[in-house]
């Protein structure tokens, strides 16, 4: 398994690229490549173990009882999938599929809970780092939930884009969605989304080109 799981991802932050390559064995890493489109974990399923990007980006969605799917977020290099499923060893109901070509690995959620033999400090370490991304992502979900709660697709846009002007700390910033997909995150119209963030531009509130957009 090369170094770059360690690199990329904050559940090995703190432990060297020496100790991350030891334990990778003894966490049941596979590592596996994927095709845009691809299918990496799929709603149903049993669930133990996690996934972390290594290169790439993916697509975590749901989908409703009618085959139109949501989407619940998109995770790049180093962001962790599935690890709240695999620690609680419930079935999946998310689909988790590659958005371009990437490489992912998966790891045991078993192995981090429970200490190993030796009760080596890395272990204690990325059990801790594990819990602290289960909390990021419980906050990740609060926060999508304040954008989907207002009535009006515009003010949707505005507490979207007020969440990524904090985060980025910036006026202007990238977001990891093309208009379609961020229809698809805020649970509203392709159509008039887009019919909202040109009458926006035109009212001088923000501006944008491709997701690089400005608030102004």
């Amino acid at each position: 398994m090369e170094s770059s799981i360690h690199i990329s991802s904050p559940l090995f932050e703190g432990i060297s690229r020496e100790e991350a390559e030891a334990m990778l064995p003894c966490l049941g890493a596979v590592r596996t490549r994927y095709e845009k489109g691809e299918q990496i974990m799929r709603a149903g399923q049993p669930c133990d173990r996690m996934g972390i990007v290594l290169s790439g980006q993916v697509r975590v969605e749901v989908l409703d009882a009618w085959g139109d799917a949501t989407i619940l977020e998109m995770l790049g290099p180093g962001a962790l999938f599935a690890h709240s499923y695999a620690c609680s060893m419930e079935p999946l109901d998310i689909d988790v599929i590659a958005d371009v070509p990437c490489e992912v690995v998966t790891i045991e959620a078993k192995r981090i809970i429970h200490p190993c033999l030796r009760q080596c400090a890395c272990h204690i370490h990325i059990a801790s780092n594990l819990m602290r991304e289960l909390a990021l992502r419980n906050v990740a979900m609060n926060r999508r939930a304040l954008v989907v709660a207002p009535k009006t697709i515009r003010d949707k846009v505005l507490a979207y884009l007020s969440q990524e002007k904090r985060h980025a700390r910036s006026n202007t910033f990238t977001i990891p969605y093309s208009q379609t997909k961020l229809a698809s995150y805020l649970s509203v119209d392709r159509s008039a989304l887009s019919n909202e963030l040109s009458k926006l531009r035109r009212e001088g509130v923000i501006d944008y080109e491709g997701s690089t957009y400005k608030l102004l």
